[in-house]
């Protein structure tokens, strides 16, 4: 092999094996954010990239072509609303939860799946939510969002990392800074999740509309 070329190789393959972050470098990056202030959290973002350690996830994600969600506040103090709408292979689906607030962790129900949420810290005008789903009779569900899946599992855990946005596309640095995040979590790879700017979103209320109990 050509001398330089193989000087080239080792320099780029140093770089990226000093480019991963420490523990200590990794830890103000996945620290939950103090949801003292909810405003933080009202609005319409959209759906960026995002991780799931999943195959199921995985598959949703790999079918997904928009999706957003609209956070407002609730006359009950410990809760806020959801609000969402996907669009997955080309059929749209919504959904409105109640979310209940403790300290910092952020829980909901939907059917038979409950997630667990933190939010961390990002960019301005974005929520980066690190969530964690169990489910029982999982196909219930996705019967009611009209998707078919291969994957065996009716019981599932998954562990999931979505970056959302008031834009609809966000600064190189920004999406950079979230791999990142994600490495440092334990996600490794692309996203299996990329927003393309010529998909068009769901109207709400469009399609199937499911609720938390």
């Amino acid at each position: 092999m050509n001398l330089w070329i193989s000087s080239h190789l080792l320099v780029v393959g140093l770089f990226l094996s000093t480019s991963a972050l420490s523990p200590e470098e990794c830890q103000p990056l996945v620290t939950p954010l103090s949801l003292a202030d909810r405003s933080i959290m009202y609005g319409r973002t959209n759906f960026i990239m995002g991780y799931s350690d999943h195959e199921l996830y995985k598959s949703i994600l790999k079918l997904t072509e928009s999706s957003w969600l609209n956070i407002t506040p609730s006359s009950s103090p410990d809760k806020v609303v959801m609000s969402q709408e996907n669009k997955i292979n080309g059929t749209c689906s919504g959904s409105s939860v109640n979310i209940t607030i403790d300290s910092n962790i952020l829980t909901s129900q939907l059917a038979n799946l409950t997630s667990v949420a933190h939010l961390l810290q990002s960019c301005d005008g974005c929520l980066l939510l690190n969530i964690n789903s169990t489910a029982k009779n999982f196909r219930k569900l996705l019967d009611k969002m009209k998707f078919s899946s291969d994957v065996a599992e009716d019981d599932i855990s998954a562990r999931s990392l979505y970056l959302m946005s008031k834009e609809s596309t966000l600064k190189d640095s920004d999406l950079e800074h979230f791999k990142q995040q994600a490495r440092c979590l334990g996600f490794s790879g692309e996203p299996d999740y990329i927003y393309d700017p010529k998909n068009e979103f769901c109207a709400e209320g469009e399609g199937v509309k499911m609720t938390s109990d």
